[in-house]
């Protein structure tokens, strides 16, 4: 038996042995992953097949080689690294990954160290400077933010033939500035359409240097324009653009719109533009300023200037800016100081009037200095102590000119039963006095004058409120307030040709009116789900003057001794919809049963890209004027848009625009015809999505 085993175990242990040499084979012949984790910022190399040779201190790795580094990952067939150069070489379909920017090629050296790299056949996207994509036969990495690609393409557009792309002989790319390209071809899918010699374009959304591209339109009065750009950006609180303004009818215009903010409580802009007009023979220009400084909480300065250098100026090169239909144009400097109970303020305006023949005749303040005196409590008394003062010096090239100082001193009685009745009167008393120079021939005006004025009023009103419960769909509570009030005005009748007259403030009214008012304020609880929200429904008032005797300043209403009762004003705010609102202001005349003026106006926006409007004024022997806007995006990836403004006592249209745009995911281009008054004017804009518009 014991023989018999032996020679079992003789004849079966060479087949052991092969079992656990193919064991052992087939264990560490299997898919396996190498890991090195070296001493170079933590850097992590992982692949299937992984060496070091130890003289020429190099890593070398194959088969699902992923390279982790400083949030850095890399991926390729192949790769090496050099531990004395600190060189990566990585070969077969190498994918680099660095936050959401992605480069692909097939062949990349990178020195860890430097920086510097470059990949051969390659496709780089920059996703944080406006989803830039690059490709070329070879793209070089001089710097963290300079890239170089030689017999490349760039574009915005994600799809795999892109609606547009650039090809270039060259791309330099600063990825903290801006990209340069020589011999450009534009283009459109795989066709090109446009070679341009030498193109520049942004790159990221930060204020850089560097031309913009050029904006190009045509207008009757202008012609064809070509307006070239270049951004200045100065200092990180300070940039400046400059356009040269090319122009077939007009000549070449020059620009400039300096911004800056010198802290945080001073800030401003000054803009400018100069042209020679060839259709003029002259210089023609506009200057633009605006400066706030806030000193402190207390104390603050303002200003805007606007001047021409003509009155028509703005009518022919208005478009720029918006005001090419100013009736006048207002330059100022305002300063305000406050204390607790009183406030200082100076004031000067410079004003250009655009309707009247000339400026010489226009008013100008130079300057007005205020003092005010807030109402202000007299010991434990019910009364009250406010006071205005002004002094202001006038000036004109012709008519009269000089200062007028004035006050009002008043005392106000506030009472009433706290929770029902609100009640206050007044009492105080308009004080004028004048030194007038360049009195005009024939005017019975003194030199120097002065009246006083009494005043005296009163006013009581009340307020009556109730909460409805509705318990709606979304409107779960109404709370409804009426307040009526009646207010008294009186002042004298007094002799007042022998002043000057530079503003209504020189010719004070005498009256002796009772007013009726009543306002109701609806408001409505919105609940959607547990949130819940407070919204106004309507605001509407009502009012309207009764004259005891004396007179009323309504230059639309005829007030005689058998017409005492003055325009019956109405005026709401009504929200037909969270999203639509309907506004009315009208004056109605009770004796003839017409309006003397109406202004309704009806805005809708549904939140979602497309809005309307509709606005219409009359004043009776004044004005009547209509204007529309009209917005839509219901057509996916279109935007049409409408816009009109008709003088009916004119019975024309002072200005239609007709645009529309369609947006791609790259690209967007945008057409638009304005039709105003002498001028009609084409515009077609060209935007490339991540660059600008051409």
């Amino acid at each position: 038996m014991a023989a018999s085993i032996g020679n079992m175990l003789k004849q079966t242990l060479p087949i052991i042995r092969y079992l656990l040499l193919m064991a052992f084979i087939t264990c560490y012949s299997a898919p396996a992953v190498a890991e090195t984790l070296l001493e170079n910022g933590g850097m992590v190399i992982k692949a299937d097949v992984m060496t070091h040779d130890q003289n020429a201190n190099i890593v070398k790795a194959s088969g699902n080689v992923l390279l982790e580094w400083k949030g850095m990952s890399l991926t390729s067939a192949e790769l090496s690294f050099n531990q004395l150069t600190e060189v990566i070489t990585a070969s077969g379909n190498v994918v680099l990954t660095r936050g959401e920017d992605i480069l692909k090629g097939d062949r990349l050296v990178l020195d860890t160290v430097s920086g510097k790299g470059e990949m051969d056949n390659s496709e780089l996207t920059i996703r944080q400077a406006g989803n830039f994509h690059l490709a070329g036969k070879k793209i070089t990495r001089d710097s963290e933010e300079e890239i170089r690609v030689q017999e490349g393409s760039l574009t915005t557009c994600d799809a795999k033939v892109p609606a547009w792309k650039f090809g270039a002989e060259e791309l330099n790319v600063n990825l903290l500035g801006y990209g340069t390209g020589k011999n450009v071809v534009f283009y459109i899918k795989d066709k090109p359409v446009l070679y341009l010699p030498w193109i520049a374009f942004p790159v990221v959304r930060d204020r850089q240097s560097g031309f913009l591209f050029p904006r190009v339109g045509w207008s009757n009065k202008k012609g064809a324009e070509l307006d070239l750009l270049y951004y200045w950006a100065i200092s990180p609180s300070q940039d400046l653009t400059l356009n040269l303004d090319s122009l077939t009818k007009r000549g070449v215009g020059t620009g400039v719109d300096y911004r800056y903010l010198r802290s945080r409580n001073s800030q401003g802009d000054f803009g400018g533009y100069l042209i020679y007009d060839l259709m003029q023979d002259r210089w023609r220009g506009q200057v633009n300023q605006k400066h706030k400084e806030i000193f402190s909480p207390e104390m603050n300065l303002r200003a805007t200037i606007n001047l021409t250098s003509d009155r028509n100026f703005l009518n022919d090169y208005g478009d720029k800016s918006g005001d090419y239909n100013r009736q006048t144009n207002d330059s100022t400097v305002n300063f305000l100081k406050t204390w607790q109970n009183y406030a200082l303020t100076a004031n000067m305006r410079y004003t250009e009037d655009y309707y009247a023949v000339d400026n010489s005749r226009t008013l100008q303040t130079l300057p007005e200095i205020g003092l005010a005196a807030v109402r202000q409590q007299l010991f434990s008394t019910p009364l009250f102590f406010d006071l205005d003062l002004t002094a202001s010096n006038f000036y004109r090239e012709k008519g009269s000119t000089g200062q007028r100082l004035s006050a009002l001193p008043r005392l106000t009685l506030i009472s009433g039963i706290p929770g029902y009745l609100n009640a206050s009167a007044f009492a105080g008393v308009r004080l004028r006095a004048y030194n007038t120079d360049n009195i005009p021939a024939g005017e019975t005006i003194d030199r120097n004058n002065g009246k006083a004025l009494p005043e005296a009023g009163a006013r009581i009103s009340s307020v009556f409120s109730r909460i409805y419960e509705v318990n709606g769909e979304s409107l779960k509570k109404m709370r409804h307030e009426l307040t009526p009030e009646i207010s008294y005005y009186y002042s004298p009748d007094q002799e007042q040709s022998s002043l000057p007259l530079y503003d209504f403030t020189d010719r004070l009214i005498h009256q002796n009116t009772i007013y009726f008012g009543l306002t109701s304020h609806l408001g409505g609880k919105f609940q959607q789900g547990d949130t819940a929200e407070y919204r106004d429904i309507s605001k509407i008032s009502l009012l309207q003057g009764y004259s005891l005797e004396g007179t009323r300043r309504d230059l639309l209403t005829a007030v005689d001794d058998n017409r005492p009762w003055g325009d019956l004003i109405l005026t709401s705010e009504t929200w037909l919809h969270q999203r639509a609102k309907f506004n009315l202001d009208s004056r109605y005349n009770l004796y003839d049963n017409r309006f003397n003026s109406v202004a309704p106006g009806l805005e809708f926006d549904n939140g979602m890209g497309s809005s309307a409007a509709v606005y219409y004024r009359f004043s009776r022997n004044f004005v009547e004027y209509l204007e529309a806007r009209l917005s839509t995006k219901a057509i996916k990836s279109w935007t049409f848009g409408y816009t009109a403004r008709y003088s009916f006592d004119r019975n024309e249209f002072l200005e239609t625009v007709y645009s529309t745009e369609y947006r791609h995911q790259c690209w967007s281009v945008s057409l638009a015809f304005r039709d105003r008054p002498g001028n009609q004017s084409y515009l077609v804009n060209f935007n490339l999505a991540g660059l600008t518009g051409i």
